[in-house]
């Protein structure tokens, strides 16, 4: 049998099991939502104000703390953009944030499974549904 390179040397499985590691990257309040949000907004982008208007009950300070937390731990990149006054500033997933959104996928299929009861989506506007529509 080959052996496989161990990226955890060292490392018990509780110190690093990728269940919990995950959860620490994308289980944080509001954390899958901004995801979320971005990745199926218009440009794929979306600035601050707008994550707000999206996220009503996120106050302004844990959602400025969730962004920052996401672009130290590479998932959304921040942009500036200064040839506006004042200058405005834009989020955008990267490879690592856009991954993320295969997991929103997964949550959607058990909530309809079991958090749903007999309610059909597709009665409604939603944006994971009218997307997939285009893909298929």
């Amino acid at each position: 049998m080959a052996k496989t390179k161990n990226k955890c040397k060292g490392l018990t499985p509780e110190e690093f099991c990728p269940i919990r590691h995950t959860l620490k990257v994308l289980g944080k309040r509001w954390t899958i939502l901004i995801v979320k949000e971005i990745y199926y907004s218009r440009w794929r982008r979306l600035g601050f104000m707008d994550l707000r208007k999206r996220l009503v009950n996120a106050s302004a300070k844990v959602l400025s703390e969730r962004l920052k937390e996401m672009v130290k731990e590479g998932l959304v990149k921040r942009r500036v953009d200064a040839s506006t006054t004042p200058p405005r500033v834009y989020y955008t997933l990267t490879e690592k944030g856009r991954d993320a959104c295969k997991i929103i996928q997964d949550l959607k299929r058990y909530g309809l499974k079991w958090g749903g009861g007999n309610f059909n989506c597709e009665n409604i506007d939603c944006e994971l549904c009218e997307r997939n529509k285009k893909l298929e």
